[in-house]
């Protein structure tokens, strides 16, 4: 069978481009970046081993327009177009899929995504969308569904795999029932790389201050913590499974060997801790892969890792490490259901520092019941840690309800959602009702951004050349130069329809 695992170039009023693919929450970016889409990636490589021809078709990445995609998918005339779906996009998938449905009506439309997952009748009602899968293990389902498809002519009624909503007619739709929960990563194979054509996604991503950069084959699928409010990797239909540190240290050896990979970085919802971590960062010294030039990175949370992992972890040049600090109160952590307070941020925070770490902090501004004093001590908080070297980089978002996670819930249950169209939760402006005026918050957005600029800020980024580490002298005249692009980007994406509403 002939498979598209499609991303169709989806471009705003403003010219800006939907980033969906590997995204938590998609934002409309006019500077893009390009995001590996890890699972699906993983799927194609699966689909294609089993004898599938595949078409790998992420339209933004490949800078296409959508006419240009449109008429390639027309041409290839594939036997099934598999999209990945989140709130902001689906009313645009909708109509996408109507539209493909009456120009390749033998072609069965598939859709996979958090958003789907959660609400599958409606994506059903909504559009001619064929399989709704209803896991977020998307290789290991599609890499038993497509096989069955080809085999059985009536697999609209016979198909029994776990976790798919499926047409039956155009009258009725059926489920299989839950999906299974945790699988065997060590099943699924490596991304093929060359097929992912991965340089495309290995220069335009802000985490690298080496390039080229690539995500690896996640270690950790969805998250181990799984119960931030906010997050999509979150609820009873959520869990995790993990993926063996041997096997993960044979993709960077073939990534660092074989493709000349200069930073590798694993987007799992949160990465290895403890044992499994120590055992990983011995691993890359065994192999003297941390002598190759390459740094490293991943996700992860404050109080995961102790003083002698961090230590183990540097040595072996890890480099880059994100933490979801999102606001500095108390309450608006307790009510996020984060794990940590304020103080605890800190404690972390020096400790990636002293060992030479670039810790990344993740900001949100605009919950629904944010006041001038949380929004005040977050900004505070974090222009604090900036200029006290504990962390090089920030990114801020706006918390914008998705996907039906338990904040979304809340705020359908709180009536506090200021619209119910799926095109206005793009995370260009807030959407929920709030104790302060709206500007306030997005002024706090150029508040934080501001730091970058900030005459204490850069004069601290120079005081770290004093270590004698090639990263600090990167950072400050390779990347420094890279990032105040993306600031201006940022800011504008997140601040100017506010302001202009």
């Amino acid at each position: 069978m002939k498979i598209a695992i499609s991303y169709p170039p989806i471009v705003n009023e403003r010219g800006q481009v939907a980033m969906v693919s590997q995204n938590r929450n998609v934002q409309y970016f006019k500077t893009p970046t390009y995001l590996l889409p890890v699972v699906h990636a993983q799927a194609a490589t699966w689909l294609r081993d089993i004898g599938c021809d595949v078409r790998w078709d992420d339209g933004n990445a490949q800078l296409k327009t959508f006419d240009e995609w449109y008429a390639g998918l027309l041409a290839w005339k594939p036997d099934a177009v598999v999209f990945e779906s989140t709130t902001p996009v689906m009313k645009f998938y909708w109509k996408l899929v109507d539209r493909l449905k009456s120009d390749l009506p033998q072609a069965i439309m598939v859709m996979t995504g958090y958003h789907s997952m959660r609400k599958p009748q409606e994506t059903m009602d909504s559009s001619q969308t064929d399989i709704v899968l209803l896991s977020n293990h998307v290789d290991f389902v599609l890499t038993k569904l497509i096989p069955f498809i080809a085999e059985n002519d009536d697999w609209r009624r016979s198909c029994m795999i776990d976790g798919l909503l499926l047409r039956v007619d155009e009258k009725s739709v059926r489920s299989t029932g839950t999906f299974k929960r945790v699988e065997d990563l060590d099943l699924a194979p490596d991304i093929d790389r060359d097929l992912v054509e991965w340089k495309r996604y290995a220069f335009e991503n802000g985490n690298f201050l080496r390039t080229p950069g690539t995500y690896a084959t996640s270690v950790i699928r969805d998250c181990t913590f799984g119960k931030c409010t906010f997050c999509r990797y979150n609820g009873p239909d959520l869990t995790f499974s993990i993926r063996s540190v041997e096997k993960s240290l044979n993709e960077y050896q073939r990534l660092i060997e074989d493709y000349g990979v200069k930073e590798i970085f694993d987007d799992s919802g949160v990465w290895y801790r403890g044992e499994q971590a120590r055992a990983f960062a011995r691993g890359i010294i065994d192999r003297g892969l941390h002598k190759r030039g390459c740094y490293f990175g991943f996700n992860t949370r404050f109080g995961y890792l102790d003083d002698e992992t961090i230590a183990l972890l540097a040595k072996a040049n890890f480099r880059f490490v994100l933490v979801g600090l999102e606001a500095a109160d108390e309450e608006t952590l307790m009510r996020l259901n984060k794990g940590y307070l304020p103080h605890q941020a800190y404690q972390n925070l020096e400790r990636f520092t002293k060992y030479g770490l670039h810790p990344h902090l993740t900001i949100m501004v605009g919950y629904y019941w944010q006041s001038a004093e949380q929004l005040a001590q977050t900004v505070s908080t974090v222009r604090d840690m900036m200029f006290k070297g504990l962390a090089r980089t920030l990114q801020v978002t706006i918390c914008t309800p998705l996907d039906f996670t338990p904040y979304h819930n809340e705020c359908i249950e709180k009536n506090v959602l200021l619209t119910n169209d799926y095109n206005d939760f793009d995370m260009s402006r807030l959407i929920v009702k709030t104790p302060i005026p709206h500007d306030a918050y997005y002024q706090a957005i150029r508040d934080m951004y501001g730091i970058a600029l900030n005459p204490r800020f850069l004069a601290r980024q120079l005081r770290f050349l004093a270590s004698g580490r090639i990263r600090d002298t990167e950072f400050l005249f390779r990347y420094g130069w890279r990032a105040l692009r993306r600031v201006r980007n940022h800011v504008y994406n997140l601040t100017s329809r506010g302001t202009q509403g």
